[in-house]
């Protein structure tokens, strides 16, 4: 029942076609390992440095192991826009710090829109177009600040794992339809990414995922820590599993923290968003929902011998009659998954 995404099945073709010229495969796992060890190094060195898009290791890095990781959490967060309709009405995408364009390449499967890329490095635009055949060639612009707006209210403004560097969002961002916001799921950038959306509904904007309500977010209202993240399973290619056996690091699952909003309201969906993991507590389990501005719990007491697993991120209908003591709304039945 978990939800369980891989990266597009067409990526892997071009990703071996780029590696051959670097005279690598992706059955060379100890190789490809040594690069993905190399740009991990760096970032932990140098956090705050450009990726060094001009070193072969940092090109190898990214194409066998971070493009399909971030394609993966992308594939299951638009498969939540698909169901919504949040896609429908928009034609152009303007995708600001583009890199590897993993996020305008893994939406073209589905949506064959214009593309406008901003990425300040040369490289990653050079590496698409020779070996990604299935994304047509696409405008590039190599300052942050130099989108050019055709028509906003069919434009996408996408920021995948963008955001950290910035207080708010460029100007011409704010005279788009739409807005894709991905973050990675840390506590510091997704209670950013809260505070953003906060201000985007002042200015006019309309939640569409994850939030199914448009109150004051209650993670960010009533606790100085807290932050909403999703989490997907991955489920890894066989040459993935290889590569990661040589690393320290596992991804069994993957998990970020988004925003879905559009000038256009959204029809009313009565539902509430799983936003946490299920807890074993003493006499009970928990829960977190959301579906307003109060922290919530769905509870089953150990006493009704309830067992349902519900994957974090999904929709559930809750019953009008369902109990309600303090935080904790009681379980009486099995909850039913839209």
């Amino acid at each position: 029942m978990q939800r369980e995404f891989t990266c597009p099945a067409s990526f892997e073709e071009s990703i071996n076609r780029a590696l051959a010229t670097y005279k690598l495969s992706l059955k060379d796992s100890k190789a490809l390992a040594k690069c993905v060890l190399a740009l991990s190094d760096f970032f932990i060195a140098k956090p705050d440095s450009p990726t060094p898009w001009n070193e072969s290791w940092a090109q190898v890095a990214y194409l066998c192991y971070y493009l399909p990781l971030n394609s993966t959490r992308l594939t299951g967060l638009m498969e939540e826009a698909d169901k919504r309709g949040f896609f429908n009405g928009l034609s152009h995408v303007i995708d600001f710090g583009a890199g590897l364009a993993t996020a305008s390449m893994t939406l073209n499967e589905k949506h064959k829109f214009s593309y406008q890329l901003i990425e300040r490095a040369a490289e990653p635009q050079n590496l698409i177009e020779k070996h990604f055949p299935q994304f047509p060639p696409q405008e590039w612009l190599r300052t942050f600040s130099g989108a050019r707006l055709k028509d906003g209210a069919k434009t996408l403004a996408l920021f995948s794992y963008s955001l950290t560097e910035l207080t708010d969002l460029p100007d011409w961002a704010y005279q788009c339809e739409a807005l894709m916001l991905v973050e990675p799921s840390t506590q510091q950038d997704g209670r950013k990414l809260l505070q953003l959306r906060q201000k985007l509904l002042e200015k006019g904007y309309h939640v569409w995922a994850p939030c199914t309500h448009e109150q004051a977010c209650p993670l960010l209202t009533q606790s100085k820590t807290d932050w909403c993240h999703d989490r997907v399973h991955f489920k890894a290619p066989s040459w993935f599993t290889a590569l990661e056996a040589e690393l320290p690091m596992k991804n069994r699952t993957l998990t970020m923290s988004y925003v879905l909003m559009r000038k256009t309201k959204p029809e009313a969906i009565k539902a509430a968003r799983v936003v946490g993991d299920r807890l074993k507590e003493k006499g009970k389990d928990r829960q977190m929902i959301c579906r307003g501005s109060e922290r919530e719990f769905l509870a089953w007491l150990h006493k009704t011998k309830i067992e349902q697993d519900i994957p974090r991120g999904v929709l559930v209908d809750i019953p009008d009659d369902i109990q309600k003591v303090s935080n904790e709304l009681r379980v009486s039945h099995e909850i039913e998954v839209l």
